[in-house]
């Protein structure tokens, strides 16, 4: 080890502290600047892929909704959902349901958030809807299932769970179904 003079042993200790003081204000600074923009890790309501770059919240939602852009209306209305802002996202998805009145994910997300809203009989209507105008949507069936489910009808609830199952069971949404199949046999 090489002997050093006290002199240098002052510069070495002043270089090392202003070093670590670099280090720790470029991580503090990192940390502080990507805390104001967190990144969306959970994923979409049916299943689109989670978005790699993070993207500011959405703004606050006005009373009637004039967007007619039907996936702009679906981007907003999937944010909210996957923030858990249900009542936010349910006047986004019936306006998006105006304009596509046929988009069977938009009665299954719907339902789903009017769910978790805690109504029950309106999520019941929308999927309901939603399975009557595709019978071979999957998802909807599932969906159907899980809410009835929850709402006590284990009647519909075995009815749809098997439909989703029967649809596809090697599919991640057949799985879920016989899974939820199970808990009722149980």
């Amino acid at each position: 080890m090489p002997r050093l003079s006290p002199l240098q042993w002052l510069l070495f200790a002043v270089f090392l502290f202003f070093y670590g003081f670099t280090v720790f204000a470029v991580t503090r600074d990192y940390y502080i600047r990507d805390a104001a923009r967190p990144a969306v890790a959970a994923a979409a309501p049916h299943g689109l892929p989670t978005q790699t770059t993070p993207r500011p919240a959405p703004t606050a939602i006005p009373q009637t909704i004039t967007e007619t852009n039907p996936d702009l209306l679906a981007q907003q209305a999937d944010a909210l959902f996957v923030e858990r802002r249900y009542t936010e996202a349910v006047p986004i998805y019936r306006r998006l349901l105006e304009l596509r009145p046929g988009d069977v994910e938009a009665h299954n997300d719907l339902g789903l958030a009017l769910h978790y809203m805690g109504d029950p009989d309106g999520a019941l209507t929308q999927l309901r809807a939603g399975a009557a105008k595709d019978a071979n949507h999957q998802r909807i069936w599932l969906t159907l299932g899980f809410v009835s489910l929850q709402a006590g009808d284990t009647v519909e609830a075995r009815t749809a769970l098997e439909r989703a199952r029967d649809l596809g069971a090697d599919t991640g949404v057949g799985q879920e179904a016989t899974r939820l199949l199970d808990l009722i046999e149980e």
